[in-house]
């Protein structure tokens, strides 16, 4: 026979250990099926908006380059995939930009570089007061790549050339 219990308190029914090995049977398969449930609900979105082709990796690459004043003078961010074949693009589900950042008349270039060679500049951006010029859409002409170069550069000249004021940021499969 059980004490009594204090007053105020609540007390457990008499359960023999079949009942209660049931119930914590039956608790257990909840907390199994729920989790599972759970997963699946958050894996199957991913799988549904894989790319057609299996990348490699996709990277968020960024680069800022400094105008004569020694001030930020533009910026570029570009989301690029390499894939397992080498071929490589923008990811456009992101917004890929140049934008200039001092309204001082010289403007920020965007230019990507891959193994076969320079493209560009894909935007312009001479307003610094605007939210930057989206690079649109690149695909890299050549498989087997193993790394893609962004650049944002001020001005006219190319990334390469002499005097370029220009900075860069890069990805490797």
């Amino acid at each position: 026979m059980r004490p009594t219990p204090p007053t105020g308190t609540q007390t457990l029914p008499d359960l023999d250990d079949r009942e209660l090995m049931m119930r914590i049977r039956t608790a257990c398969t909840g907390v199994v099926l729920g989790t599972a449930l759970a997963l699946a609900t958050f894996a199957v979105p991913a799988q549904a908006a894989a790319p057609a082709r299996a990348a490699a990796g996709c990277e968020t690459l960024r680069a800022t380059v400094a105008n004569s004043q020694g001030l930020s003078g533009g910026t570029v961010q570009a989301t690029v995939c390499i894939y397992s074949g080498g071929s490589a693009d923008l990811n456009t589900s992101y917004y890929n930009y140049v934008q200039d950042h001092q309204a001082d008349g010289v403007a920020a270039r965007a230019y990507i570089r891959d193994s076969w060679g320079l493209y560009g500049p894909l935007a312009v951006d001479d307003t610094s007061t605007s939210g930057g010029q989206d690079l649109g859409y690149w695909d890299s002409t050549t498989t087997g790549n193993t790394s893609v170069r962004v650049y944002v550069c001020l001005g006219t000249k190319y990334p390469g050339d002499s005097g370029a004021r220009c900075a860069s940021d890069v990805m490797y499969a």
